[in-house]
């Protein structure tokens, strides 16, 4: 049995790694894994009190994978868990968290805005527009492929 992407798939594939594989070096930078890394990066654009539920939503992370994660988070001393209602867990940064994520993982944000500020307007949408399509179109194939 012989199963192989088109050339084209090929090459998403390489981008989509050789991304990842950008995210991976700053998070090893930072001396961080890459849930780690996810995790204050969130926690930056949702804010202190964000819940442990959105950053797996957010990423598309499992519950274990974060829990695992903040817990050793929290032992590094970047950041404390408080409950919320029913299960709920809001994370807060401490002091050395705020002040290491603003330093470390502000400037990342600052990395992605100067990328996307590098496109056209009309690049931007596209690039937008066609990666929604490819998400919908992978979802519908998956539901297909699940049956």
């Amino acid at each position: 049995m012989k199963f192989k992407q088109n050339r084209d798939m090929k090459e998403f594939d390489r981008l989509y790694r050789e991304e990842e594989g950008i995210y991976h070096k700053i998070a090893l930078s930072l001396h961080l894994t890459n849930t780690a890394f996810l995790i204050l990066y969130c926690m930056m654009e949702l804010e202190d009190g964000c819940l442990q539920k959105d950053v797996c939503e957010m990423y598309q992370l499992s519950k274990q994978t974060v829990n695992s994660s903040v817990k050793s988070l929290e032992k590094k001393g970047f950041l404390t868990r408080k409950p919320g209602k029913g299960r709920d867990m809001h994370l807060y940064f401490t002091e050395y968290g705020l002040h290491f994520t603003e330093q470390n993982i502000g400037p990342v944000f600052e990395m992605e805005n100067a990328t996307f500020s590098g496109m056209s307007e009309e690049e931007k949408a596209q690039l937008l527009y066609l990666t929604r399509k490819r998400v919908q179109l992978l979802k519908e194939n998956m539901q297909k492929f699940l049956k």
